[in-house]
């Protein structure tokens, strides 16, 4: 087995037996997708725990930023891959040895995208120390975190996602609310038209506007018309 496939199966003996400099040489070694052995230990998820905590211990300096922050031929980020697992003690380390939260794949999702979609909370939680411009951010498809939260019913990332945004005030900014994606849909609206009728209404108890319309005039009544007495009777009871 070479470095690369002792990253993946979490050897950290192995690891532990190198030099310092033998260390780094078999931690930047990359694939035939660019990744690193460093970032195939992120991806091996908790079993390549104690090999990111072993290069944490060992590594220094420009080459520890090296692999925190090189990403791969898909442009994911070893933070990236570590938040769409949840890998909340790895995205840590990430962060405290220079991950940048804000980082973009081509299509334009940052970690907090990932982490979104997939319910991720104390994912989230972590990325948030590390900064929070990326709650307000866009893809390429004009969608934010909350987009992502909503398309999947990820109810739990919705409610920490909106309570984020809130930083400590009583009031979730609108902008927030009612960003708009490419086709014009808030998070709301996107989270009607996928069928995630809890997450939609969720999003209305937070303060949604649940007479948006989209770009193609598209309202509840259109994406959710069962939806449209629940969220009339929680706008009227605000």
């Amino acid at each position: 087995m070479d470095a690369l496939e002792r990253a993946s199966a979490g050897d950290a003996a192995w690891f532990s037996a190198l030099d310092d400099d033998a260390l780094e040489r078999a931690m930047t070694r990359r694939d035939d997708d660019g990744r690193t052995s460093f970032h195939r230990a992120c991806a091996a998820g908790a079993r390549g725990r104690d090999v990111t905590r072993l290069a944490r211990e060992r590594m220094k300096g420009e080459a520890m930023a090296r692999v925190v922050t090189t990403a791969d031929d898909g442009g994911w980020t070893p933070l990236h891959t570590s938040a769409a697992l949840g890998e909340r003690e790895t995205c840590g380390t990430l962060l405290a040895r220079g991950a940048d939260c804000e980082a973009r794949t081509p299509g334009g999702q940052t970690p907090g995208h990932y982490a979104a979609s997939k319910g991720r909370v104390g994912t989230l939680e972590t990325l948030v120390s590390g900064g929070r411009g990326w709650l307000t951010m866009e893809d390429d498809v004009g969608a934010t975190p909350l987009h992502r939260a909503a398309a999947r019913g990820e109810l739990r990332a919705i409610d920490f996602l909106v309570d984020a945004l809130a930083n400590g005030t009583t009031e979730v900014p609108k902008m927030a609310l009612e960003a708009r994606d490419k086709r014009g849909q808030t998070p709301l609206l996107v989270a009607c038209e996928a069928g995630q009728d809890e997450a939609a209404i969720r999003l209305a108890k937070h303060g949604a506007n649940v007479g948006a319309k989209d770009g193609e005039k598209r309202g509840v009544e259109e994406l959710a018309p069962k939806l449209v007495s629940a969220l009339a009777q929680i706008e009227a009871e605000r």
